[in-house]
């Protein structure tokens, strides 16, 4: 079977879209000069509904990038993008994995790995293989010794923080030498205040329709209040938002370290759960308020694993996993006018992980959920014995379906992230250097 490129595909859809005579039309008239409708000469209108029939982001850019009439077809029009988006979700393109920790040479620094996922598409391959995704950039930046740890990914950055120089990075490995670097932590930057109380991980904030700018997020906390501190790409610098007293307040002999140190992230929300499970704190990136809710009581199970992100129309859900079962909960008004978790889909899972996996599925005896984006959860499995070392098996579930499919099988020896493809700034330009040109 003979791969397309996207120019023809585009060139196929054209020809369909051109103007077709009536089946029973007299023939036309011959004329001295004829015209012929080429690619080039396609209006937006057409050329953006041609785009919009493309499988996929990578095979996307990879068309409109083929010129600057096609590039500001795409990066003037909103409207497509959203329309783009509703109909091909951004593809995964792999699993970030923070490093080990103990099991490394204390030695020697500690850098992220990334593992790709399997795929047949070419142009996510090209992708990747044109990427940074060693994070040469932090390697190659003198002074650091112990490493880089990641905090959070989002919109195709990678937040990253090295303890040693109290110093944070973005890095987009698309963008290959794309990093900004910032300090966190001192004096100057908080107004003269030390973060107080627990500093727990920064959560990072990418808005879809201004992709070179971004906000970083650290919560800290004590016995009974809360407080942010937020830093903007815009400015350059970090801004001390005021405590909060928080409503649900921990059992007496809990500490002031109450919160894991975890975040979640949907639809402009941030979620820290509470060590007893009982409580999620909750902050409105929006208007930076604070609120606690009560998690159902089955969350609350030690054996139970959750995590709260996003089905594709950006709505909130909490994905949770005990033994093979996994169920998807949603925000929603009950009869007494309160807001709540409330359980919509529940799947048994172990037939269809036998189906891919096999007789090694007698290693293990639940999967646990890593993370949730885009409607899709990703899930690895966790081994029965601890010391049978068995590496554990990666895989998607679509929220929407509930099918799952096998990634890769790899140690799990820390935190995992999700790498989805993000929209180039070059086509989302309608502000900076991307912006559109008269004539272009």
């Amino acid at each position: 079977m003979i791969e397309r490129s996207p120019l023809l595909c585009i060139a196929a859809a054209a020809v369909m879209a051109r103007d077709r005579s009536p089946p029973n039309s007299p023939p036309a008239k011959r004329r001295k000069e004829s015209s012929t409708t080429t690619v080039a000469s396609l209006g937006d209108d057409i050329l953006l509904e041609i785009f919009l029939r493309l499988p996929c982001l990578a095979t996307l850019v990879r068309a409109a990038l083929t010129c600057r009439v096609w590039r500001s077809a795409v990066a003037s029009s909103p409207a497509f993008r959203r329309r783009f988006r509703e109909r091909h979700p951004a593809p995964l393109l792999g699993l970030v994995f923070n490093p080990p920790g103990a099991v490394q040479d204390p030695a020697l620094p500690a850098f992220p790995s990334f593992v790709p996922a399997r795929g047949t598409d070419r142009d996510q391959a090209a992708a990747v293989r044109g990427g940074d995704f060693f994070l040469t950039s932090l390697q190659e930046r003198p002074g650091v010794h112990n490493g880089w740890e990641i905090h959070d990914c989002r919109g195709g950055y990678v937040l990253l923080a090295n303890g040693d120089q109290e110093t944070m990075a973005v890095v987009n490995p698309l963008a290959r030498r794309s990093v900004r670097f910032f300090d966190f932590g001192h004096e100057d930057t908080l107004e003269g205040n030390r973060t107080y109380g627990v500093v727990r991980r920064a959560c990072l904030l990418c808005p879809d329709e201004d992709p070179t700018s971004f906000r970083v997020v650290i919560i800290a906390h004590d016995k009974s209040r809360v407080r942010a501190t937020v830093f903007s790409s815009a400015t350059g610098e970090w801004s001390l938002r005021p405590w909060k007293h928080i409503p649900a307040r921990p059992r007496r002999g809990r500490g002031k370290w109450w919160i894991q140190n975890s975040n979640m992230q949907a639809n402009g929300f941030l979620y820290w759960v509470s060590k007893t499970r009982k409580y999620m704190v909750t902050l409105d990136t929006a208007t930076m308020d604070f609120s606690v809710h009560e998690l159902p009581i089955f969350l609350q199970n030690q054996h139970c694993t959750f995590v709260v992100g996003e089905m594709k129309n950006d709505e909130a859900c909490i994905v949770y996993a005990i033994n093979f079962t996994v169920g998807v909960l949603f925000r929603r008004t009950e009869s007494d006018g309160v807001d709540r978790w409330v359980l919509e889909r529940v799947e048994l899972l172990e037939t269809q992980l036998v189906r891919l996996l096999g007789e090694v599925m007698e290693n293990y005896n639940e999967v646990q959920v890593v993370a949730v984006r885009d409607g899709f959860a990703y899930l690895a499995t966790s081994e029965k014995l601890s010391d049978s070392g068995a590496p554990s098996w990666f895989l998607s579930l679509c929220l929407e379906t509930m099918i799952l499919e096998k990634l890769f099988q790899r140690t799990r020896d820390s935190s995992v992230y999700p790498y989805v493809m993000p929209w180039p700034p070059s086509l989302v330009g309608n502000y900076g250097r991307f912006a559109p040109e008269d004539g272009t």
